[in-house]
């Protein structure tokens, strides 16, 4: 516990922030999980659609400083691989498909 009146404000400040950025950095994991969800099931045209939501709840949480950089673009490179992959997939079958 706090001993002096500064230190208790702080923990008063740190909790305030530590909700705040809670809220912030939920939202971004659930776009995230979506996109993935949605990158599996095969759906392509909502999956650019999620991804897109994804990647700029990442790049707001990265300019509110609640994430670092490198974490941010290292998640976003991710997601976009793993849709780029779906679509080569699914051309891919397409291919077959007409032979």
């Amino acid at each position: 516990m706090p001993t002096t009146k500064t230190a208790e404000k702080e923990m008063r400040v740190a909790d305030r922030r530590k909700a705040r950025n809670k809220s912030i950095r939920s939202q971004t994991k659930t776009d995230v999980s979506k996109a993935e969800s949605v990158i599996s099931s095969g759906n392509l045209d909502a999956a650019r659609t999620q991804v897109k939501a994804a990647v700029s709840s990442l790049d707001k949480e990265t300019e509110k400083g609640k994430v670092h950089r490198n974490n941010a673009a290292r998640r976003k490179a991710r997601l976009m691989k793993k849709l780029n992959q779906a679509v080569a997939a699914s051309k891919s079958e397409k291919k077959t498909e007409k032979k």
